[in-house]
């Protein structure tokens, strides 16, 4: 059995009393962040009054008050998530809760189109914020129609029916192209994996080719699956320097360390005979001889985007017009 004095749990009336305002302007800030504008100081107050105090506002209480949560779902990307992704949810997620929301991940990386809309609206969200393909008007209007306030979208180019954050991984590789053909490379092969990556990997490939062949410069597709012995066929005729690329774009870092690896067993230098560069900036590239050449998205900006975009759409506002908030890098190292 429990001993001891049992300590009431603290209420929204305790939160108002340390933070100065009233019970009115607590619910505002914790239950109901869309419906108006709060002073950035007195928001931190209460913030700074709930954290002081333990406070833990009723979740299902709330959205049977309100009809929706303080959630921001966001559905689990179908594609597996480069680092400086899981580093954009995690700031995204500070970013919302600077602002009185919750990020939730929905697990089901398959659900799309209405039954996934169907499915995100079940747990009352105040906003989703998405992979555009996965989300056609019909599913939107949907959403909207089951009372989510903010639907926005995320994807390579922006779509009419909602707001679109633009994030195009294949930017990624037109980078590392036209570094390799700064570099002067002339003869360049490009690996094409399969299996849940194959659209991204097809849609990179064609970014190479596209850039490469503005230059006049072919390039030689290679279709693999991860690993140095998947990669064994195109590293055993590239021993014949007649039909060795002087450059290989391989994907990722990930493809690109495998191929590193397949290239010194057969006797071949990188970038000496031939010159390799990846995509992501996984740590491990710099710390492996030679160390590798990357590109990647830089999402720092786009976390303060996204969220301030949510925001707008839950005040009833229209985002900011420029939602280009992510930008690919190149880091230079030793293997290109």
């Amino acid at each position: 059995m429990p001993t001891g004095p049992h300590k009431a749990r603290p209420t929204s009336a305790d939160v108002a009393r340390l933070a100065g305002v009233s019970r009115t302007t607590v619910s505002y800030v914790l239950n109901r962040p869309g419906d108006r504008p709060i002073n950035e100081d007195t928001r931190r107050r209460v913030m700074a009054a709930v954290r002081e105090l333990g406070y833990t506002p009723h979740s299902t209480a709330r959205t049977l008050r309100s009809g929706r949560s303080n959630i921001v779902l966001v559905p689990m990307p179908r594609l597996p998530l480069a680092p400086t992704r899981h580093r954009f949810l995690e700031e995204l997620g500070r970013e919302l809760t600077d602002r009185g929301l919750n990020l939730l991940i929905h697990g089901d990386r398959t659900s799309t189109g209405i039954e996934g809309a169907r499915a995100w609206a079940e747990l009352r969200p105040a906003a989703v914020f998405t992979e555009a393909d996965r989300c056609p008007p019909e599913a939107a209007e949907l959403l909207r129609k089951a009372g989510v306030d903010a639907v926005l979208l995320h994807g390579p180019r922006p779509r009419s029916h909602a707001p679109t954050l633009v994030m195009d991984s294949a930017e990624v590789a037109e980078l590392a192209t036209r570094h390799l053909l700064a570099r002067g490379h002339r003869k360049l092969a490009c690996l094409v994996p399969g299996g849940d990556v194959a659209a991204l990997g097809r849609a990179r490939f064609e970014v190479v080719t596209t850039v490469a062949g503005h230059e006049g410069v072919p390039v030689q597709r290679v279709d693999c699956a991860f690993g140095s012995e998947s990669l064994s066929v195109a590293v055993d005729a590239w021993r014949d320097p007649r039909r060795r690329p002087d450059a290989v774009y391989a994907y990722n870092d990930e493809y690109a360390l495998a191929l590193i690896q397949g290239l010194k067993d057969a006797g071949l230098r990188v970038p000496d005979d031939i010159a390799v560069i990846g995509s992501d900036n996984l740590p491990l590239g710099a710390a492996l001889r030679p160390r590798l050449t990357t590109t990647y998205l830089d999402l720092s900006p786009a976390a303060a985007a996204t969220a301030d975009a949510i925001e707008a759409l839950l005040h009833g506002e229209a985002p900011s017009p420029d939602l280009s908030a992510a930008r690919p890098k190149l880091v230079i190292r030793e293997s290109a």
